[in-house]
């Protein structure tokens, strides 16, 4: 509900017993007994311009416009107050709406971007004052860590595709997160379960498994084996390398922790069986789909010097099980890659060409933001709860607290495992 401060005209009304210093009132707190009355007193009146009953405060407060608003229920059952045609301000100050859950899950992702040394910020505006990410994370990549709790506008200015186009304007890389099966959109967002209590959300031993919005992608041949699910629609199979997706067992926290070093990217309006079109991937993955699916295929040569097309198919060139056909087919499958066990590595792109291994020797694994690199320090390391730290990079040092005392009983390693 963006326009949930508001101002009551009607001192008979249930609702004004929330009223604050200054006569406003928060719709998104009433009960449903009081958002009711509302509704029917404005509908007797004859509506909002008539009604004069719910004045927008923050238009009256910060630009002395008077602004009546009309309460409504949308399809999935969300409160709405809604400017009338032609008076919203394109400038209009909306009042955030944050929940426990909304505040633990920021909370979450701006701890693991601290232990990561990501230089995480919190309400981060984007310089042109056009987006602003709950968390973000700055490695390698930009990540803008957005928990949607509440369903997408659907409205172009605050539609996900539109918030999203903003966002990777000015160089950053959204990573939408969403708990409620009522929130969709036409972007990749993790998917975990709902109704966590925040105390829950926020421990660190938690692991937030996903229920949707990543996948792993396989690259295969198109063969008869697999024509029953061709793209091209070819029964018999076309030849052509294809993409589908494969369940991951990733979890919240890896994908905090390894997009901003490009691990994971983010897939929009893909060609993947099996998978959506919009969806997060690890960087092997990513690479693979680039090479064999994204990029462009370039024209085969034909026995006799003639061209073909790649990308024609039966439908457009010739129907049926010709001998000239099957001919053509013939050519296809000798070009096509065996796609299993690549033989030469594949091209990275640009985007992927940055990414950064994390150490697994057991060296300090602490993120170096300024010089974009992992410390990889091996001497005097011990296992903390982000993982394998050089003293330099110890918890306690990274908050410039001292070291906590050796107690009886701690073996060697076993003191940062408190921590």
């Amino acid at each position: 509900m963006l326009n949930n401060q508001i101002i009551v005209t009607d001192d008979g009304l249930d609702a004004c017993a929330h009223r604050n210093d200054h006569g406003v009132i928060d719709a998104a707190l009433l009960a449903g007994a009081e958002w009711q009355q509302l509704r029917e007193r404005s509908a007797r009146a004859g509506g909002a311009t008539k009604a004069r009953l719910i004045k927008c405060a923050k238009c009256w407060l910060k630009y002395g416009s008077e602004q009546w608003l009309s309460p409504k229920v949308n399809h999935v059952g969300t409160r709405i107050l809604a400017h009338q045609a032609g008076e919203g301000r394109a400038d209009h100050d909306y009042e955030p709406v944050e929940t426990p859950e909304h505040r633990a899950y920021n909370n979450r992702a701006f701890r693991i971007g601290d232990d990561e040394g990501y230089n995480p910020r919190k309400e981060a505006w984007a310089s042109n004052m056009k987006t602003r990410a709950d968390v973000l994370l700055t490695g390698t990549l930009a990540i803008a860590y957005e928990h949607q709790h509440s369903p997408f506008s659907a409205t172009g200015r605050y539609s996900a595709p539109e918030r999203t186009r903003l966002a990777t304007a000015v160089g950053r890389t959204p990573m939408w997160h969403a708990t409620s099966d009522k929130v969709r959109g036409q972007v990749p967002i993790l998917r975990t379960d709902g109704g966590l209590p925040p105390q829950v959300i926020e421990n660190p031993n938690y692991r937030h498994e996903f229920r949707g919005g990543v996948y792993r992608i396989e690259i295969y041949t198109c063969d008869v084996r697999w024509g029953h699910e061709c793209p091209d629609g070819k029964f018999s199979g076309c030849g052509k390398p294809h993409a589908r997706g494969q369940v991951t067992a990733a979890n919240l926290d890896d994908i905090i922790r390894g997009a901003p070093v490009a691990k994971f990217m983010p897939m929009y309006d893909v060609q993947v069986i099996r998978a959506p079109r919009f969806f997060w991937t690890d960087a092997a993955s990513y690479v693979q789909y680039l090479a064999y699916v994204g990029a462009p295929l370039e024209l085969a040569p034909q026995p006799g010097g003639a061209l073909l097309d790649k990308q024609a198919s039966r439908r457009g060139l010739r129907s049926g099980h010709s001998q000239s056909k099957e001919a053509q087919l013939e050519a296809l499958r000798e070009q096509a890659v065996v796609l299993s066990r690549p033989k030469d590595p594949a091209p990275v792109p640009p985007a992927a060409a940055t990414a950064v291994s994390r150490p697994t020797d057991g060296s300090c694994s602490h993120w170096v933001g300024a010089e974009r690199r992992y410390c990889r320090e091996s001497v005097g390391v011990r296992h903390y709860l982000p993982g394998m730290r050089c003293p330099a990079h110890t918890p306690a040092r990274l908050k410039g607290q001292p070291e906590p005392p050796e107690m009886p009983g701690w073996g060697a390693g076993s003191r940062g495992d408190r921590q």
